[in-house]
């Protein structure tokens, strides 16, 4: 109570701007403060000069909120304004006449609505905007209509949705062709997650789009913009934007009672580490079009020195990822199933789950989904309590078992799940379990036998590619055309495995062949049928 204190900005060292403030009095300030600043780096710096010793009694504090530096023109240089300015005033400056100001903002406004509705604006929501703006700008700044018309613009169902407008949009049962402006949207937000950039919007302006359609799904594949595509996609298929916020009870899993110990072993940088492993192995075989069983064989991954050392994997040294092929020694380790970012979200808080991770290859390799559990199944956890002696994790899935409902429903994912259970729940490889050797021999309901993963991820790739070529079929028309796959796509899947099989399965195949399905280019029509 009753301290004070100057607050003071400097730059470069020397002062320039004091605030006094008083403990009884301040409550919050703002201020703008103008700069001449030379070209080059500069040293920003913010201090607290207390008053008198003694002054006052009690804590308080000064809190910065937020500080803001922007780059503004002087004396009309143009060059000198941010890029944001300079991609809405499509101009530069605006002019100083009137009839000149008004013409400008509707320029201002046909421009940003075309690049933000994805199409040319209707004649009557552009006078709607413009003439909004001008009334803004007439009490104020010209820039002050501009950040109106902007406002406005992004508010529209136009930019909020995205609308597919066809000739004869009340016939309901005919299929038609998307127009291209409609396809350059389908096109970028499959491989972008943004709107269509002005190479496509260029294209599409003189019809061109269909008739170049490889070479712009090449061009946008190899810009870093696809990237998006990567993280998106897989992070719904495989869940990597799971991984962060999973509760890990990483002492249990390790048998480390030093939370310090346990956590220099596994921690946020190794999740971050494993979900970016994903992201570089998908994108590579996306960008080189390998083979898409490479996902569930590849005897390679991208690792840094970190996730190296947490795979037990040897000779990879400093913190950027690089390509590392795997030799004999490192078990198991291709593909996604060998990966962090797999293993863990298929297994529960403090222990591995066969069940989670045979039904996850069910569902997301196999696409052949089991029923769900029956209600009041008993967990593990419940199960291994009325055990005399402690139960391998085989021993326990062989108890679950014996309840008849549960039966048909294991057959299928325990082989699968228990085929992994020499990566723990936290992605590391072992041999033993509590002194035990693990077990991860099965047999798939369809006939197969395996002794290991290797020799599982050899089945899956060969007996059953197939089945793994419809489901990320599947997987992938979906998240393209942001809905489920209905039965009348079947013949469109059927044709995309036909070509898989036929081009040698590889990754940018299966986006050239989804992007020339007609799902992706045609539509069926408004209306209703009834």
């Amino acid at each position: 109570i009753g301290q004070s204190a100057k607050w003071q900005m400097l730059i470069d060292g020397k002062k320039i701007r004091e605030l006094e403030f008083n403990s009884n009095t301040s409550r919050g300030t703002r201020f703008l403060q103008n700069l001449n600043l030379s070209k080059g780096d500069h040293r920003f710096e913010f201090a607290i000069v207390p008053g008198k010793n003694g002054e006052g009694s009690g804590t308080a504090g000064i809190q910065v909120d937020q500080f803001q530096l922007r780059r503004l023109g002087s004396d009309g240089n143009w060059n000198l304004y941010p890029e944001s300015y300079q991609r809405i005033f499509v101009d530069g400056l605006p002019p100083a006449g009137v009839k000149e100001q008004s013409a400008y903002m509707r320029k201002i406004v046909e421009s940003f609505a075309f690049r933000v509705f994805r199409r040319p604006p209707r004649k009557k929501l552009v006078d709607q905007i413009t003439n909004l703006a001008l009334s803004k700008s007439e009490k104020g700044e010209f820039v002050d209509g501009v950040r109106l018309a902007v406002t406005a613009t992004l508010t529209s169902p136009s930019f909020l949705f995205r609308q597919e407008t066809q000739a004869e949009p009340d016939d309901p049962g005919r299929i038609v062709t998307l127009d291209e402006y409609a396809l350059a949207s389908r096109l970028s937000y499959f491989l972008w997650s943004s709107a269509p950039d002005k190479a496509l919007l260029d294209l599409v302006a003189k019809k061109q789009l269909r008739k170049n359609l490889r070479g712009q799904i090449d061009r946008m594949l190899a810009d870093k913009k696809s990237d998006r595509m990567v993280k998106n996609f897989i992070g719904q298929w495989l869940q990597t934007r799971d991984l962060q916020g999973l509760n890990i009870d990483t002492r249990r899993i390790l048998r480390e009672r030093d939370r310090r110990k346990a956590n220099r072993v596994f921690n946020q940088g190794t999740r971050r580490d494993m979900k970016r492993e994903t992201e570089e192995f998908f994108s590579y075989i996306v960008s080189n079009n390998r083979p898409i069983l490479d996902l569930l064989n590849g005897n390679y991954s991208f690792l840094n020195e970190n996730l190296a050392n947490f795979y037990g994997v040897s000779g990879v040294r400093g913190n950027e990822f690089q390509k590392v092929e795997f030799g004999e020694h490192v078990k198991g380790r291709g593909g996604i199933l060998g990966q962090g970012t797999f293993l863990i979200v298929t297994s529960q808080s403090t222990r591995t789950s066969p069940v989670k991770r045979g039904l996850f290859v069910l569902d997301n390799i196999l696409g052949i989904p089991a029923p769900p559990a029956p209600p009041d199944v008993p967990d593990l956890e419940e199960v291994s309590k009325h055990q005399v002696e402690p139960l391998t994790m085989r021993q326990l899935m062989e108890v679950h078992r014996e309840n008849p409902l549960c039966a048909s429903c294991h057959e299928r994912m325990d082989p699968i799940g228990l085929a992994l259970e020499n990566f723990n729940a936290l992605g590391q490889w072992r041999e033993n379990e509590d002194g035990r050797e693990i077990d991860s021999a099965g047999k798939l309901v369809t006939g197969e036998t395996f002794s290991n993963i290797m020799e599982l991820k050899t089945i899956l790739v060969g007996s059953r590619k197939q089945d793994f070529y419809r489901c990320l079929s599947e997987k992938m028309l979906t998240y393209a055309l942001g809905r489920g796959v209905e039965y009348y796509d079947a013949p469109t899947i059927n044709k995309i495995i036909a070509q898989l099989l036929n081009d040698g399965g590889g990754m940018k195949d299966l986006i050239y062949a989804i992007i020339e399905s007609v799902p992706f280019q045609k539509r069926r029509g408004d209306g209703s049928s009834f």
